[in-house]
């Protein structure tokens, strides 16, 4: 069985101590605009946006955002690539210990199709005396969800992070957007997770597992609107997929599913994984490498440095489906780093690290 699991993310790796973190949003990351009234669901101007990050040393549990060895938490507007600074102002205001809760106060996706922000946080290393900058960010999307637009949305009802036994477990909730209304009639719900053991089609594409009654003591409401999800359902991430069948035959879309994922996280796992890669995160013109290293760490520290566990390296293309036979004879790569090269990576792929 998997001690943890890890997907590609870059960090700034040095002798320093290692940074991670997350953004908390209390509305779900998609936002209906119905144009036919000119309203948004939620509407941010009068249930605001709050944006909450935290701080953790990796392979720890315990949120650091407030400490003193926290300088400073500044924001950003990243959505044209440029790092804008967002200040104070009648639509951004700063709050908590360190200024670090950003409340939005205004629809500020009215005729974007997203936006996205960053936080980016300065932490001196007592060990070392350096100021380490982590930045982590967050999107949002605006769908346009007039009269004749239908469109499956899911949201983390309690948030995406099991934290410090803070919840005992994690709501999703599907619904079905049509127009500027939720339709619940005749519509049936199918959930799926991310499990790159699953070589056969189960309905939600290779390398996603249905939910079924047989895994109702980590999870349950697999056929319902809402799953509730407990921590022993995941090692440190987990993905999910609900597909949303509309069954009403007098319904035009009678017969079509619709689609939505989310990623939630559990930062009170005692074991966690980091992957650096080398090259980056981005080939261009269709050349480049790099090499994927895992590195566990528990407690803040690096465990099994000299790689003696083992570590299966699987692949998800740009539709996000598995992709059998990439290691030759067997769906997935060993070794505590691989290599990956432009041949790989066809406009984008995913890799994901299992460790046992």
């Amino acid at each position: 069985m998997a001690i943890a699991t890890g997907q590609i993310t870059i960090i700034d790796y040095n002798d320093a101590l290692t940074l991670t973190g997350y953004i908390q949003s209390n509305h779900p990351k998609t936002q209906m605009y119905n144009p036919d009234n000119g309203t948004y669901q939620p509407n941010w101007a009068s249930s605001n946006l709050v944006l909450t990050p935290s701080l953790f040393k990796l392979g720890t549990a315990t949120d650091i955002i407030t400490d003193a060895a926290v300088q400073s938490v500044q924001w950003y507007d990243v959505t044209t690539g440029s790092e804008v600074a967002i200040t104070a102002n009648a639509t951004h205001v700063f709050s908590g210990t360190k200024n670090h809760i950003l409340t939005i106060k205004a629809n500020t996706l009215a005729g974007l199709p997203g936006k996205d922000y960053m936080c980016k946080v300065t932490y001196k290393d007592p060990s070392t005396g350096l100021d380490l900058i982590h930045k982590f960010d967050i999107s949002f999307s605006r769908v346009v969800n007039g009269s004749g637009i239908t469109d499956a949305v899911l949201t983390a009802l309690d948030g995406a992070v099991f934290k410090n036994g803070s919840v005992s477990s994690l709501r999703l909730k599907a619904e079905l957007w049509r127009g500027s209304t939720i339709d619940t009639t005749s519509v049936t719900y199918t959930w799926y997770i991310m499990d790159s053991s699953v070589s056969t089609d189960q309905g939600g594409g290779i390398g996603w597992r249905k939910i079924t009654a047989d895994t109702a003591n980590v999870i349950t409401g697999y056929n319902l609107d809402t799953l509730t999800v407990y921590p022993a359902a995941f090692n440190n991430i987990g993905v999910f997929k609900v597909y949303i069948k509309d069954t009403d035959a007098a319904s035009p879309t009678n017969g079509t599913s619709f689609i939505d994922t989310i990623t939630l996280a559990d930062q009170s796992d005692p074991i966690q994984v980091s992957i650096t890669s080398t090259g980056g995160d981005v080939f261009k013109n269709g050349l480049g490498s790099t090499t994927l290293t895992a590195k566990l760490f528990q407690a803040g520290t690096e465990i099994d440095a000299g790689g003696t566990k083992t570590y299966r390296w699987y692949k998800y293309n740009s539709a996000g489906t598995l992709v059998t036979g990439w290691g030759g004879a067997t769906d997935y790569k060993t070794g505590k780093s691989i290599t990956v090269g432009d041949s790989d990576v066809d406009t984008k792929a995913t890799f994901l690290v299992e460790v046992s």
